[in-house]
């Protein structure tokens, strides 16, 4: 009776278990269409920011915002989004991959979100400072992360800041990225204005005040911010699909293990019962 006591607890354990990552795999999907939503709201703030770069196209050569130079001296910084929780898959991991192979040792770090922190540590780099925004990502969590960065570049201590990031494809494909955030290069500014066709509107003559050149310097902080906040975006709803997936995943194989625990139940108790009823014969014989 030990042997069968002992398997209907695993069954009951493994079937509670069950339950706990099924909760979490519908909580995760409703987390991961929030996060979809948020950055499919902001490719229209994108497309605005296109069509102004656009009307502006002739005075970006020209700019000489602090933002779109490289100090002469400093180092990288690179900014890493990864997650403040588990139980999602082989993200970090492999998020922590590409840091190794892509990102020199010598950069100093900022994370957003903690998970990967102490890998950061084991393998000898610098991290500086680690924020954790929470599943809410707004202008209020982004602001102080945008304010150290921006400090720092414009001290001249780092001559570039780059952003390490899962990108999010599908629900089942997410894919680790390297994008530059700063300095700004006036290529990739006149790639975003010709991203969006012009409109009607999009054509028409504008008068700027107080000019181009200043009007530039106004948006880049803002276009820097809707960029990174875009990236975080993108790792909040990668992060989110995998932990749908892993938990999914682990509910399937706790039903499968439920499956075969309660067939090897199910023999072990059939012997149990032969046991018994060959006792029971071989009794009865020697009583005759």
């Amino acid at each position: 009776m030990a042997g069968l006591r002992d398997i209907k607890r695993r069954i009951k354990s493994v079937r509670n278990t069950s339950q706990i990552t099924k909760a979490m795999q519908m909580v995760a999907s409703a987390k991961m269409r929030r996060a979809q939503e948020l950055a499919l709201a902001g490719r229209s703030y994108t497309a605005a920011l296109a069509n102004v770069f656009r009307h502006l196209q002739e005075s970006i050569a020209e700019c000489d915002s602090p933002l779109m130079r490289r100090a002469a001296e400093g180092k990288p910084l690179v900014v890493v989004v990864t997650t403040d929780r588990g139980l999602c898959g082989g993200l970090n991991a492999n998020l922590f991959k590409e840091v190794l192979l892509r990102c020199p040792r010598e950069a100093d770090y900022i994370t957003i979100g903690a998970k990967l922190n102490p890998q950061f540590a084991r393998t000898g780099r610098r991290l500086i400072a680690s924020f954790s925004p929470g599943d809410s990502i707004g202008e209020a969590e982004m602001k102080p992360i945008l304010q150290f960065i921006g400090k720092a570049y414009l001290e001249g201590t780092y001559n570039s800041v780059s952003v390490v990031y899962q990108k999010f494809v599908n629900v089942m494909v997410q894919r680790p990225q390297l994008s530059e955030l700063l300095p700004i290069t006036p290529e990739e500014l006149l790639s975003i204005a010709g991203q969006e066709e012009p409109s009607d509107t999009g054509r028409a003559d504008f008068l700027l005040e107080p000019s181009p050149g200043a009007l530039l310097n106004a948006i880049l902080p803002l276009y820097v911010a809707n960029l990174l906040t875009q990236m975080v975006l993108e790792g909040k709803a990668s992060e989110q699909s995998a932990r749908m997936v892993a938990m999914k995943s682990a509910t399937e194989n706790a039903k499968t293990l439920i499956g075969e625990l309660t067939l090897e139940y199910n023999k072990a108790r059939q012997t149990q019962i032969t046991n018994e009823l060959l006792e029971i014969t071989t009794a009865m014989k020697a009583m005759e």
